[in-house]
């Protein structure tokens, strides 16, 4: 028999989960197909909702398809502890003892394999088979695998479909903004998420009231590079995602409505939000933690000696895949390799920005600029 795994937090199950399955049952030709969502995610600092929400959101996902072939097993949700792979294809083969197992897995998964729990064991028991989703680069990730397990090769397997570029984060994000997730969510599973209240956050609310639907996209794409980052950096999700989501939450609102609000002097007309957005947070919407609160109030200028948070929100704000123009993809590949260098050029192409448009310069930019970039223009850690 030929049996696969794939396991993951589905929070939630989107689409392309469900077409990779039914590319791999025809692909590997396979007799199971075992789609089980963890318990508590090894790898994941932020856990995900509630397995009974997610196990029913899998099932409804799959009774689009007609696949027999694949099936939810709720093993890992109703195991003690965190979720290792090593146990649930020990599971499995204890189940199918003689079958050739394939345990299923997108390029960044294939990537950071190595620091796995037991990896060379889940390799004894199984094959991996690998698929790509659009602009992601599986020769990296299969020669980061092979520095570390070099004698592997012949565990991997090569998918032949290529996944739209999509996350379960970034369709959380959507839903969480109240924007239209149905290119991404089958229609069975919308309705679940509303009839149950998944994915709800009161301060989201009150952003989706105060902003348009393209500053909601812009605010969609901030809070997805917010929380790369600080997930590559080790720093606080949450906290990244919630100063992402308010950053502009005061984009179009007027500074006289808040009559307690006070306001710097000689702020430029763009920057006001920054500051205003700040109070909102805090005053409003009961905000108390004074990082995040930085981080909304100095998005815009930037600021001399900023925190880890205030420069993720800062560059994910500049450098966001809505952001188009000429130089963002050079400084989201300078970033991706050394975040603060890259940082400190953005810092750097903002003030000669500008420059350039004849735009007032706030001081706090300019301090940010002495700060990051030396007197000979280059950029310093």
């Amino acid at each position: 028999m030929k049996i696969g795994i794939y396991g993951g937090s589905f929070d939630p199950p989107h689409i392309e989960h469900i077409n990779l399955c039914v590319n791999a049952v025809k692909s590997l030709n396979l007799d199971r197909l075992f789609i089980v969502p963890a318990k508590i995610p090894p790898h994941k600092k932020v856990q995900p909702i509630s397995g009974e929400y997610r196990l029913e959101m899998v099932k409804l996902a799959l009774s689009n398809v007609d696949v027999p072939q694949i099936t939810v097993s709720d093993f890992e949700l109703n195991s003690a502890g965190k979720s290792y792979t090593y146990l649930t294809i020990e599971h499995f083969k204890s189940l199918y003892k003689d079958a050739q197992i394939y345990f299923l897995m997108g390029t960044d998964m294939l990537e950071n394999f190595p620091t796995w729990k037991e990896p060379k064991a889940i390799l004894n028991m199984a094959k991996l088979y690998v698929f790509g989703r659009d602009g992601e680069s599986m020769e990296r990730a299969k020669q980061v695998f092979l520095n570390a397990l070099p004698d592997r090769l012949n565990s991997l397997v090569f998918a032949n479909f290529s996944g739209k570029m999509v996350s379960s984060t970034h369709v959380r994000h959507m839903l969480t903004l109240g924007l239209d997730a149905k290119e991404f969510l089958y229609q069975n599973v919308i309705d679940y998420i509303k009839s149950n209240n998944l994915y709800f956050c009161e301060k989201a609310e009150f952003v989706k009231k105060s902003l348009s639907i393209s500053r909601l996209t812009h605010t969609l794409g901030v809070m997805d590079l917010a929380k790369a980052y600080a997930k590559k950096l080790g720093e606080d999700e949450n906290k990244a995602v919630l100063a992402a989501m308010l950053h502009d939450v005061a984009k179009y609102m007027d500074k006289n409505d808040f009559p307690s609000f006070t306001l710097p002097l000689d702020v430029p007309k763009p920057v006001i939000h920054q500051y205003l957005g700040a109070y909102v947070a805090e005053h409003v919407l009961g905000v108390t933690d004074i990082d995040i609160l930085n981080a909304i109030r100095y998005h815009t200028t930037g600021r001399s000696n900023m925190s880890r948070l205030e420069k993720i929100v800062f560059t994910a704000d500049l450098l966001e895949v809505g952001r188009t123009y000429d130089e963002a993809p050079i400084l989201r590949e300078a970033v991706d390799k050394d975040f603060d260098a890259g940082f400190s050029l953005s810092v750097k192409r903002l003030l000669n920005y500008l420059t350039k448009q004849g735009q007032p310069i706030y001081y706090l930019t300019k301090e940010c600029y002495n700060y990051y970039v030396n007197e000979n223009g280059n950029t310093k850690n």
